[in-house]
């Protein structure tokens, strides 16, 4: 894993070297476009001073990747992939931007240089950013290891025999208020800006990022606002009642443990939903709540408001499935 870590960190380094070699390439023109109105710019600034800025941006890039890998055995690998992915976006994103500028005002004057252009940056920086995530990757540690961190009781054993029996299947329903709020909230605000934005005759790929933040935003938070919790033979599956979508799912074959436990909001990150590194929570207000171990090492903690009894009963269907599923594959193996 760490050589992935290193080449990920690599990959976020290159656009500085990239940009250098550039920069005997194109001749950097004396005026170029920043920004537009509609499909024509209306806005410019002198060569140096855009070079310098692309520059500086590229460099801050360059030194949050170097020392996200300078610092692997204090950052924990879950931040790392993301303080990579986002440093080789920046720079990548940013070296598209000065070759795609200077090389269109070359070709067609800084007048005239069209707004999609500068979008291509865009693409190139997501893409860039979804490359390093991917090769970074994440380690999974030894099934024995993971064995050892969770509680006995909680581990999963394998079934087999006259022990195998149907799994009944097991459902609850939960809702947060809390995020059914900051959905509505999040898709008002944000539809309220971009309708400003597209109104005031900004750029086009100042709409795009509001819409794409805004609307992802919004509807994260509400399709988690209210959702159904299912245990069957196939694992655990969390769907949502607002979108009606599958927004979580755990294969029985991938869970190592399953243990109820009282979950404290601070204990896991507050109220609502939150991703924190080697661990995702859904909790309501805090209370009794299924926590599944996942063969890739992190866990998954659902907060049951139905209380203590009704958690312990999906706990043992979660346990009973992925036994079974473990006596069939370490039996035919």
């Amino acid at each position: 894993m760490n050589s992935r870590r290193a080449l990920a960190g690599l990959l976020a380094i290159l656009p500085l070297a990239a940009l250098l070699l550039v920069l005997a390439v194109l001749p950097l023109p004396e005026r170029v476009p920043t920004h537009w109105s509609g499909s024509r710019p209306d806005g410019w600034t002198g060569g140096p001073q855009f070079l310098s800025g692309v520059l500086t941006v590229v460099v801050v890039a360059v030194l949050a990747a170097a020392v996200s890998a300078l610092l692997q055995r204090v950052v924990p690998q879950a931040w790392s992939r993301w303080v990579v992915a986002g440093a080789a976006a920046v720079g990548w994103g940013a070296f598209l931007l000065y070759v795609v500028t200077v090389w269109r005002t070359g070709v067609d004057g800084p007048d005239e240089v069209r707004e999609l252009w500068p979008l291509l940056a865009v693409a190139g920086a997501l893409l860039g950013g979804f490359v390093a995530y991917a090769v970074h990757g994440r380690r999974i540690p030894p099934l024995e290891v993971l064995r050892e961190r969770v509680p006995e009781r909680g581990r999963v054993r394998a079934v087999r025999g006259r022990s195998v029996r149907p799994v009944e299947p097991w459902t609850t329903e939960m809702s947060s208020t809390t995020l059914r709020v900051l959905g509505w909230v999040l898709l008002v605000v944000f539809l309220g800006t971009g309708v400003a934005v597209a109104w005031s005759g900004e750029s086009l790929w100042l709409l795009a990022l509001v819409v794409l933040v805004g609307g992802g935003a919004s509807v994260l938070a509400l399709a988690w606002s209210a959702v159904r919790l299912r245990v069957d033979a196939g694992g655990l599956e969390v769907r949502s009642r607002v979108l009606r979508l599958r927004v979580a799912r755990v294969p029985a074959e991938e869970v190592v443990g399953v243990e109820v436990m009282d979950l404290d909001p601070m204990a896991w990150g507050g109220i609502g939903l939150r991703a924190l590194p080697e661990r995702t929570a859904y909790v309501v207000r805090g209370g009794p709540g299924l926590v599944v171990w996942k063969r890739d090492g992190r866990r998954l903690a659902l907060e049951v408001t139905e209380g203590d009894h009704a958690a312990r009963a999906g706990a043992r269907t979660l346990l009973q499935a992925a036994g079974q599923r473990l006596g069939e594959s370490s039996g035919s193996s």
